[in-house]
């Protein structure tokens, strides 16, 4: 059973960490200062975490589940014999909690040279994951590379305009990679 109290807390204790990465950079933050904007004391901040790189893992683990569980969504809607374009407005609700829940967290760990390495590598591992099981034949590493980009680049796209792609930019983009990699 979750105790809602943790939870309310470790909810605090990381906004007020994303917020202090964003402003002040992450070699700029301590443990006081994160106590202090959460209005906590040290010592609850250190029944939750370790120290500020252990909350950094917690954020980037739970940024990862969130892609990966995302991911096995659309791979589930695309099993279906459900278009792209179609798969990514059934999968809206998920797109409005990575632009209003993960925005400020991926920006902050994006900030954090080690962590962004962590996300990159973690994308990469998810997406080897799941295009082994969707081409059924074993990744190399220029397509989890170039496709992790992609990924990357669209997730930087969608909480940079605070929009979903339309479908006309969707099928343009499908245009311009098959002529970019068109035989």
């Amino acid at each position: 059973m979750t105790d809602f109290r943790m939870k309310k807390t470790d909810d605090v204790i990381t906004k007020s960490f994303v917020d202090l990465v964003i402003e002040n950079g992450f070699d700029n933050v301590t443990v006081k200062d994160i106590a202090l904007r959460s209005m906590i004391s040290r010592k609850t901040f250190y029944l939750h975490y370790e120290d500020k790189f252990a909350l950094t893992d917690a954020i980037l683990q739970d940024i990862l589940t969130w892609l990966d569980e995302t991911l096995k969504k659309k791979r589930a809607l695309i099993d279906q014999g459900i278009v792209l374009s179609r798969a990514i407005s059934k999968l809206e609700p998920e797109l409005r909690q990575l632009l209003l829940c993960w925005n400020r967290p991926i920006h902050a760990i994006m900030t954090i040279p080690q962590a962004k390495m962590q996300l990159m590598d973690g994308l990469k591992d998810i997406l080897g994951q799941h295009l082994q099981a969707a081409f059924k034949h074993s990744e190399s590493d220029l397509e989890l590379n170039v496709i992790g980009g992609m990924m990357l680049g669209m997730i930087r796209y969608y909480l940079q305009t605070n929009e979903f792609p339309s479908s006309n930019e969707l099928y343009q983009l499908s245009d311009t990679l098959n002529l970019i990699f068109k035989a």
